[in-house]
């Protein structure tokens, strides 16, 4: 009887201990790589969407169209769309990045290069791309500058691992830590590879945070 008793305890021993094992594990206030990740996601840049402007048949119509105007009428007839890409004067890799992949897997199409517009005494060229309909769903359609643009996604950044943190104390009434960690882009589109080495290469360096606790968890400062 008394052994069986002992078995009894103990098993009730080793359900109290998991309990409070897993209890540690939700509790939104432990100091944690659960709850300093949630924390840290929340305060990150948000989603990354990277836009190329639309270009009109009227806009096209202003410069040295020529030969292929009746054909691009034709396509936009059929739901198809134009995108450009201004050659400025300074480079913007993000967008050069973005537009590799999307030609490397056929989302737009090379159409005209370095187009003139014949708009203003300033006239910088743009390479024109063929944004057929069936592809429309890569991006959404927005305004920039009040200006008609396609934006495609290129995924969120989060943290990708904790590298560690101080022991929580507090300092003026708030008790704070000091958070390690790298990130890097999650969600990434599977056309989106060198936009994808793009972030992350700016991401995977180490950085640093200060959390702080509140009533409802760890939140950043």
């Amino acid at each position: 009887m008394r052994k069986n008793t002992s078995l009894v305890t103990l098993s009730l021993l080793l359900m109290l201990t998991l309990v409070a094992g897993l209890s540690g594990c939700s509790d939104p206030k432990a100091a944690n790589k659960k709850n300093f990740t949630a924390a840290i996601d929340k305060a990150i840049a948000d989603s990354i969407f990277i836009s190329l402007d639309e270009m009109s048949i009227a806009e096209f119509n202003g410069g040295h169209g020529g030969r292929r105007l009746a054909r691009i009428e034709q396509r936009f007839e059929n739901g198809d769309h134009y995108l450009k890409i201004r050659r400025l004067l300074f480079t913007d890799e993000k967008r050069e990045l973005l537009v590799e992949d999307l030609v490397r897997h056929g989302i737009i199409i090379p159409w005209v290069d370095a187009y003139y517009t014949g708009q203003g005494i300033i006239d910088f060229p743009s390479d024109v791309y063929l944004f057929k309909a069936g592809n429309l769903h890569f991006a959404r359609p927005v305004k920039v500058d009040g200006n008609a643009a396609y934006a495609f996604f290129c995924g969120k950044p989060g943290v990708d691992r904790i590298i560690g943190w101080t022991e929580p104390a507090e300092s003026n009434g708030i008790r704070m830590t000091s958070v390690k960690y790298t990130a890097k882009l999650f969600g990434v589109p599977e056309w989106a590879s060198r936009i994808k080495d793009y972030y992350n290469n700016r991401l995977r360096s180490e950085k640093e945070t200060i959390l702080v606790l509140t009533d409802k968890g760890w939140s950043p400062k």
